[in-house]
């Protein structure tokens, strides 16, 4: 089975078409266990029984929380890393404001938390950068769209030229 998606990286300002082949069972389990985990009751672990991790003693509900996140610790992150040892993933990179305007859903930027001015400015470099690479990428691809075509024209030429001699 394969399953295609767009991924878009706000912060530099890169985008990728991405695909995933794998058997149909891996992407319904992966789909099925986050399913459940997004869905699972949190119920608060009791306090009262410790655990000792890293040579400290926590209490249960102070180490793992809730339910959800045992489920998630030890369900849900194993099953999701399996599957994606399973996944053979392809990236093909490409300008983002290319992307943006072929998948504008995929490129909405959830950014809830309030920016510094060294990071807006970073990431207005960044974004600077990206359209300069993004300009340059549209110009080889345009060629290389046109390859057959300019191609073709060289061709007529060269018989035009041999028909002169």
């Amino acid at each position: 089975m394969k399953r295609w998606s767009v991924g878009v990286n706000n912060y530099y300002y890169t985008s990728c078409v991405s695909l995933e082949e794998s058997p149909w069972y891996v992407f319904f389990l992966e789909w099925l266990t986050s399913w459940i985990c997004y869905y699972f009751p949190r119920i608060p672990l009791p306090n009262f029984i410790r655990v000792k991790r890293d040579g400290e003693i926590y209490g249960l509900k102070e180490y793992y929380g809730t339910t959800a996140d045992l489920f998630h610790v030890f369900i849900c992150t194993p099953v999701s890393n399996w599957s994606w040892r399973k996944t053979k993933w392809y990236a093909i990179d490409f300008p983002y404001e290319e992307l943006m305007k072929m998948f504008p859903e995929n490129f909405k930027d959830d950014n809830d938390y309030d920016e510094d001015e060294d990071e807006k400015r970073e990431k207005n470099i960044n974004y600077e950068y990206s359209r300069k690479i993004g300009k340059e990428f549209m110009v080889s691809y345009s060629k290389l769209h046109n390859i057959s075509g300019l191609r073709m024209k060289e061709i007529k030429e060269e018989e035009t030229n041999e028909d002169k001699r």
